[in-house]
């Protein structure tokens, strides 16, 4: 009898005591207000810090490369960015590691007034990127050579986040930007138009990524692996959760047009990988875009890690979250 009293009391108690283990307090800045940030929107509206008993702070802080430094400064613990910009910080020696990738393809667009007509009517134009180094600066000067043109025909000015780009765009202090999807459909509306559009070219970028320090990595590997349960997951509600994922993308990202905030969800929906394993071949692009990147003593394997995904999915993790394997 006491045997048979022993699992449900064992289990019962393992409920009541675990969900009273103090959360970890784990500051995550995040470097766009926009699709991307979407499994950590999820995972505050959807409780799932909670449920892995993390105390999330989820900070918005335009540029990669400033997220980097805090990384690095120790005053943050995990960071949601393009990895391309922590692949120029760890070529100049930074310890960091990439732990988790998820949008695997360029999304950014080269927006436009409507006096530009052809890539070529750039020329003198200026243009917003949100700082040197990131993902809209790499793209640009990628997009740029694509078509022939120079960076030195274009005057590159930093203008910070995605909000700031949109507001310098829209009132006429530059003549072009580096935008998201999610910008688009509105400028659209206000007679912009995309002129460059860097998933129809040639580049294979990991735009998007879960980045933190050597060191971090090795004294928090516990939380990294739970913070990293909440990514995936807030991934899987995303892709599975149409009207969850469209009213907490209009809550961050603060518009109530339905409209745009369809677009930008199918749009992401498809675009997220449900697995979101670092691949190779987009860290590999951000590394050949940089002078840095021609150092042949450089080795990938001490940036990209997925040491830590590969436990979840030995311990069953994510055969929990998807009894029938990971759909695309």
């Amino acid at each position: 009898m006491r045997r048979h009293l022993f699992y449900p009391l064992a289990a019962i108690a393992a409920l009541l005591f675990g969900n009273l283990a103090p959360a970890q307090t784990i500051k995550v800045p995040y470097v766009s207000i926009s699709g991307f940030q979407a499994p950590l929107y999820l995972g505050e509206r959807a409780g799932l810090f909670r449920k892995n008993q993390l105390d999330a702070q989820l900070i918005y802080m335009p540029g990669g490369s400033l997220i980097v430094q805090t990384l690095l400064s120790g005053d943050v613990g995990v960071g949601s960015l393009a990895p391309p910009s922590a692949v120029s910080a760890w070529a100049k020696g930074a310890e960091l590691a990439i732990v988790a990738g998820g949008i695997e393809r360029a999304l950014n667009v080269l927006m436009v007034s409507p006096k530009i007509k052809r890539v070529d009517d750039l020329k003198g134009k200026r243009v917003a990127i949100s700082r040197f180094g990131s993902l809209s600066d790499v793209s640009l000067r990628d997009a740029l050579a694509h078509h022939k043109l120079r960076t030195q025909d274009i005057s590159i000015a930093q203008m910070g986040g995605l909000g700031e780009r949109m507001v310098a765009l829209t009132s006429g202090v530059v003549d072009g930007a580096i935008l998201n999807v999610d910008q688009v459909y509105q400028a659209e509306k206000l007679g912009f138009h995309v002129l460059i559009d860097m998933g129809k070219l040639p580049l294979n970028y990991s735009t998007q990524g879960i980045v933190v320090s050597r060191e971090f990595l090795r004294s928090q590997r516990g939380m990294v692996k739970r913070f990293l349960k909440v990514y995936i997951e807030g991934i899987k509600i995303f892709k599975s959760d149409r009207e969850l994922s469209i009213a907490t993308l209009g809550r961050y990202i603060k518009t109530n047009d339905r409209e745009v905030l369809a677009k930008t969800y199918d749009f992401y929906r498809d675009a997220w990988e449900s697995l979101p394993t670092v691949r190779r071949e987009g860290i590999q692009q951000a590394l050949d875009s940089i002078p840095e990147g021609k150092n042949p003593k450089l080795n990938l394997d001490s940036l990209i890690d997925n040491s830590v995904i590969q436990e979840l999915e030995k311990e069953g993790f994510l055969r929990e979250l998807y009894p029938d394997g990971p759909k695309r």
